[in-house]
């Protein structure tokens, strides 16, 4: 069963005495269906010993909490894709420089694949029990298909508690990218906090569930909230009460 990439990438690198980067990590292409692209990725090793590593492709999503979630279908990306070469050796303190091409597949909206590189198993312990990890580090590639895209988003802000409720849905067919900022009113209108979106991917289909966190806590009381959030695809705005205990 494929395992939740909650980009612990990372983490499971360093815990296995791994130092591995990517430049870049994440790539997005616009794209007519059919047209071909190619483009270098490097690894870098921050280590004194060589790195052995493969290749491997996997569909996948941006799950609800902002992890990454490998995918069993939908790999109409990944078809298309060619990774040259598929196996190969980081230098010692070195770089390596792999070349990612295709052509972008029929479809709609957005396509997405992960190039997942892989090191040699290791061992390594945990809670005092001896494991073999195998570390990974991935590249996130996104294509939109040009003149498919069909951008949506719902937005619903406000709740309960010390922290704004924010819900993000897509019902569109693009990867949506969107930033902004809430701007918290007291009961005679006048501004009581404005608090900063950073930006945030939700998946096509997906959702995502943020809680934004005042500078400084906000004073008992009903506050009306106005949040204004930006993407490549338009501007979107939406009205909530924020209950502060």
């Amino acid at each position: 069963m494929r395992k939740a990439l909650l980009f612990a990438f990372l983490l499971t690198i360093a815990l296995a005495q791994v130092s591995l980067t990517l430049s870049p990590a994440r790539v997005e292409l616009s794209l007519a269906p059919g047209e071909a692209f190619s483009f270098p990725v490097i690894l870098q090793n921050g280590l004194p010993r060589e790195e052995p590593l493969t290749v491997r492709l996997s569909p996948f999503r941006v799950r609800e909490d902002g992890g990454v979630e490998e995918l069993p279908t939908g790999g109409e990306l990944c078809r298309a894709l060619q990774v040259r070469p598929t196996a190969f050796t980081v230098p010692p303190s070195g770089r390596t420089e792999v070349l990612v091409e295709g052509r972008a597949p029929e479809g709609q909206g957005t396509l997405a694949c992960l190039v997942v590189f892989t090191a040699q198993p290791r061992p390594s312990r945990q809670g005092g029990v001896q494991v073999a990890l195998r570390p990974e580090i991935g590249l996130a590639v996104y294509v939109t298909l040009r003149g498919t895209e069909k951008p949506a988003l719902r937005v619903g802000v406000g709740g309960e508690g010390g922290s704004l409720p924010v819900v993000l849905e897509n019902p569109g067919n693009v990867l949506q990218r969107v930033s902004g900022e809430a701007l918290v009113l007291d009961g005679e209108g006048k501004e009581a906090a404005r608090l900063r979106l950073e930006e945030v991917p939700v998946w096509p289909g997906g959702r995502r569930r943020l809680m934004l966190e005042p500078d400084k806590p906000l004073p008992p009381g009903r506050y009306r909230v106005v949040l204004v959030l930006e993407s490549a695809h338009g501007r979107y705005a939406a009205e909530g009460v924020w209950a502060v205990p």
